[in-house]
């Protein structure tokens, strides 16, 4: 179990601190995710308990600026000393994922293939979208949604022509029962060309 001021590190007490960091910085944050362990292999579980070393914990914060209105959201996962080569691989896949759809967003882009094709490609990968023992494994959400004045509002990513100047998430995830889940997810602005990234947050991944 980490420890934290010489008591244990519990998802409750990290999503406090960081919503509470958010109202520092005039943000509004709730139902924020710290999700650790088996619980990160839910990309809706909010997480409770004990945040362990060596193990995924799921970061997904998306605040509300007070003064405009408007929302962030990013998502990173992290893991507290040295991760698992399983759970190493998928990291660097759901990263080489996010990269690839980075790679094929602009303008008038057909966001549900590129959703489908990432699916694919995972599947390639050794990760397909399954039912296994009753609990879904594999990428089994969307890329992304618009994001402005809601927290989800549209045009969702997989839609037939992403439209001009639209702000979107990408935020592929794989969750695997046994080794963990990780999504690491963005905000961008759609252009002609390409989109840009509003992100400014670093991907710390290990720290150890």
């Amino acid at each position: 179990t980490l420890l934290w001021s010489g008591s244990a590190l519990t998802s409750e007490r990290l999503r406090t601190e960081m919503e509470i960091t958010c109202l520092r910085h005039g943000a509004l944050a709730r139902d924020t995710i710290v999700s650790g362990g088996h619980h990160a292999c839910d990309p809706h579980e909010r997480g409770s308990g004990p945040l362990r070393a060596h193990q995924a914990i799921i970061l997904d914060i998306f605040p509300r600026n007070i003064k405009t209105g408007y929302f962030g959201d990013i998502t990173r996962t992290l893991v507290k000393g040295r991760a698992p080569e399983p759970l190493r691989r998928l990291h660097h896949t759901v990263a080489l994922g996010q990269k690839r759809v980075v790679k094929q967003t602009r303008a008038r882009a057909n966001g549900e293939k590129i959703q489908s094709e990432l699916r694919e490609w995972f599947h390639q990968q050794g990760y397909p979208t399954e039912i296994r023992k009753g609990r879904w494994s594999g990428f089994f959400h969307g890329v992304g949604h618009g994001l402005g004045l809601e927290i989800h509002e549209a045009p969702r990513f997989a839609t037939r022509s992403l439209p001009l100047n639209s702000v979107l998430t990408v935020e592929p995830g794989l969750y695997v029962p046994g080794i963990g889940g990780v999504r690491i997810e963005d905000v961008f602005l759609i252009q002609k060309g390409g989109s840009r990234r509003l992100s400014r947050f670093p991907d710390p991944w290990e720290i150890r």
